[in-house]
Order: C-alpha cells, then sequence, then structure tokens
C-alpha cells in the first residue's frame, strides 16, 4: 500500500489505543499478547519474581501507554494479598504507586496533558484529585527515588514503588511492593522496601541498557 495509506491507518489504529508509537516505530499495545515480545517485561519478570520472594509480598511491575499504566507483570507469594488489578489491566495513574513513579519521569507539561486528559476521579478518600498537590508529590517522588500509595486505590492496601526509565526511553515502567497497612509500618515502609523497590528498578534499567548495547 502507499505509504500515505499506511501511515493513515497507523494513526487510526494509534488513536484507538491499539498501537503505541516508540521511538518512530509502531508496536501492538502492550497487552497479553504484545508483552512476551518487549525486552522490557522479559527484563523485569526475573526481578519482580526475586522482589516478591526477598518482600514476601505482592510485586508488580507496570509501564505507561497512552497516558495510563498497563500492568504486565505480577507475582503473588503465599502471605501476598490478592488486589483485583490483573496482567494486562490498565490503571489511571494519579492514584498508585506505580502511575506516580511513571509520572515522576515526565516534564510538567506532559504531566498536565495527562491528567486533562485521563481525569483524577477519587477512587477512595485518600486518592489525590488537585493537580497541584499531585505536582509537589511527584517532585518529592523525583528527590527520593521511589513513590508511596496511601490506601489511594483500594482500602487497606499501600504500595512502595520505583521508575525504571532506561536511558530516558520512550518506554516508562516502574516496579512496586504491594501489601496491607498493618505490614507497611515505620522502618519497612520508609527504608526496607524502598531499598528493595529502587534495586530492583535499578537493575531492571542496567540489564535494559545492556540488552540494546
Amino acid at each position: 500500500m502507499p505509504k500515505t495509506t499506511v501511515h493513515a491507518h497507523l494513526m487510526t489504529l494509534h488513536h484507538c489505543e491499539l498501537l503505541a508509537q516508540d521511538g518512530g516505530e509502531y508496536r501492538v499495545g502492550l497487552g497479553e499478547f504484545a508483552k512476551n515480545q518487549f525486552d522490557l517485561y522479559r527484563i523485569a519478570r526475573e526481578e519482580v519474581d526475586i522482589l516478591a520472594e526477598e518482600s514476601r509480598d505482592m510485586a508488580q511491575f507496570a509501564v505507561e501507554e497512552h497516558g495510563v499504566g498497563v500492568y504486565l507483570y505480577k507475582a503473588e507469594p503465599p502471605r501476598g494479598v490478592r488486589t483485583t488489578a490483573g496482567v494486562g489491566d490498565r490503571r489511571l495513574l494519579h492514584c498508585t504507586g506505580l502511575g506516580k513513579s511513571m509520572l515522576s519521569c515526565f516534564p510538567e507539561h506532559r504531566v498536565r496533558e495527562t491528567l486533562d486528559r485521563r481525569g483524577m476521579p477519587a477512587e477512595t478518600d485518600n486518592t489525590i484529585t488537585d493537580p497541584e498537590r499531585l505536582l509537589d508529590e511527584l517532585e518529592s517522588v523525583r528527590e527520593q527515588g521511589y513513590a508511596v500509595d496511601e490506601e489511594e486505590i483500594q482500602p487497606g492496601l499501600q504500595c512502595v514503588a520505583a521508575p525504571v526509565n532506561p536511558d530516558s526511553a520512550s518506554v516508562v515502567g516502574a516496579v512496586s511492593v504491594s501489601g496491607p497497612t498493618g505490614r507497611f509500618k515505620d522502618d519497612r515502609r520508609e527504608t526496607e522496601l524502598p531499598e528493595l523497590v529502587t534495586s530492583a528498578a535499578n537493575v531492571i534499567e542496567i540489564n535494559a541498557r545492556n540488552t540494546r548495547t
């Protein structure tokens, strides 16, 4: 087909969120079909399994696509909680640790565009629904290297997450540990879990860079 025709089809599929743009190329969206062909997924899977084992809580990996977070992998240890989010599910970025981690990788204008496009509905009483308050929190995420979900997506559930952004690539992801509020207290939430998720994110980034070189 003529290039103009192909381009028109690609634009339509991208607008319908069936394709994602990665640099100058298009690829199938990051659903169940695409994940096994996605390098970052394959690299992250092993680290998420290790993270779940070390933390003894549920660990997840997600990427940003079309202004939402797409869950690509999760590991659930025997004592871990179960959540409604499954592999391939999408969640808005403003109300999860994973989402806030990914938003922290974007410049302010892109964060505002995403929030304007997707909205900031309240999932719980703790959900941040004010853009300025969220922007302030994202600055803290950048400084400390991780984000915290304070029961913002589900009552009784907390999350600590760190961004994965190898070489400022167009694909941005995040890795997290989630568990009941009773297990996310004091030094564990402030020190142990942040160290675990940031370490896992760092390993994923390094391995992703090595895969590209």
